[in-house]
């Protein structure tokens, strides 16, 4: 039989993807299961590469793809780069599942974890992760489900230290007048006036120049960000105060997590568990290293006494009440119980 030239090239090409498909060739992922089979999900934070937030869903994405045998491959967007930079619109996105997971301060995803922003109430982390293992913070977990997210991890987004570019603070009569940037959130405007500050509302992404220009002369924020985000160059003075400390939250959308089978869920929640533990040790451990690179970067630093702590206690007694409005007064007298009780 004589083939004709179109015969003999469709043969050819036969041949040519049955030896490829016998050799396992290029049409499988690293854990052996077709590519058209791997479900892509995309998963942002808001800090940069490297960082503690970031380092989380990297740690998560590794987890999930090795457990998953590569069914599940999870695509980590730093600095919220898939949503104009912002925080609030990355949380908005994973609710409505435009994004599949995120890590998000926790405050801004529901207004009730405003409770662990109360200045001064915690002795150290081992007592915050106490609280974090109590009902009353497993409830608020729960109730995220009804913005669209499942919460499945807390990260922390560190203890909050005082700069400013007027003079060292070491007591709050050294806060006179001094204009503090604070959120436009009355929880964390009102506390400011309590201590002497001028607070003045400014938005985090206007923050840097706000510094630089003078509009505002300190701010509140964790070591990792006072240094990721170059403030030592704006900001002469640097207060280790721990005045409060805030969590973020891992979340995936809810949507999403439902359509998961149990075994699914399951090495979701341990991939997730291994993530949060990754980022918390790490922000731990770097705290004493931060402080020694703002140094090496020009800021005079002052490390409170627990004489000065005291001092600012006595000068924010009853601040709780001031969250009543945003956290609700039967939440926040639940979590101070809960506080109390976890104390040692």
């Amino acid at each position: 039989m004589k083939l004709t030239r179109k015969t003999a090239l469709f043969l050819a090409l036969t041949l040519s993807a049955s030896l490829l498909s016998g050799c396992g060739g290029d049409t499988s992922t690293p854990g052996g299961k077709d590519n058209a089979e791997t479900i892509t999900l995309r998963a942002s934070s808001p800090t940069d590469p490297g960082t503690g937030w970031t380092v989380c869903l990297d740690t998560i994405a590794e987890e999930v793809y090795k457990n998953t045998n590569g069914k599940y491959k999870i695509d980590v967007y730093p600095n919220a780069s898939l949503s104009e930079s912002s925080e609030k619109t990355m949380t908005e996105q994973t609710y409505a599942g435009t994004l599949d997971m995120c890590v998000t301060p926790a405050s801004l995803a529901s207004a009730e974890w405003g409770a662990f922003s109360i200045p001064f109430q915690f002795d150290d982390r081992d007592h915050i992760w106490r609280v974090c293992e109590t009902e009353v913070v497993q409830g608020m977990l729960d109730r995220m489900e009804g913005k669209g997210m499942k919460a499945l991890g807390i990260v922390e987004n560190g203890f909050f230290q005082i700069t400013n570019n007027v003079k060292e603070i070491k007591v709050p009569a050294d806060c006179k007048d001094i204009k503090l940037r604070t959120p436009q959130a009355q929880s964390a405007i009102d506390p400011a006036k309590m201590l002497g500050f001028n607070p003045v509302s400014i938005s985090s992404g206007e923050l840097y120049v706000a510094l630089q220009q003078g509009t505002a002369d300190a701010q509140q924020n964790a070591l990792s960000t006072i240094y990721s985000k170059g403030f030592y160059d704006v900001q002469k003075y640097l207060t280790v105060i721990n005045y409060n400390w805030s969590p973020a939250l891992v979340g995936m959308n809810l949507d999403l997590w439902n359509s998961m089978d149990a075994e699914t869920q399951d090495i979701f929640k341990a991939a997730i568990d291994k993530g949060c533990q990754v980022c918390n040790d790490k922000l731990a451990a770097e705290d004493t290293d931060y402080i020694t690179k703002l140094e090496e970067k020009g800021m005079q630093v002052y490390v409170c006494t627990p004489e000065d702590i005291e001092a600012w206690k006595t000068a924010l007694t009853n601040v709780a009440e001031v969250y009543y409005p945003s956290v609700g007064e039967e939440l926040v007298l639940e979590f101070q119980k809960a506080v109390e009780d976890c104390r040692q």
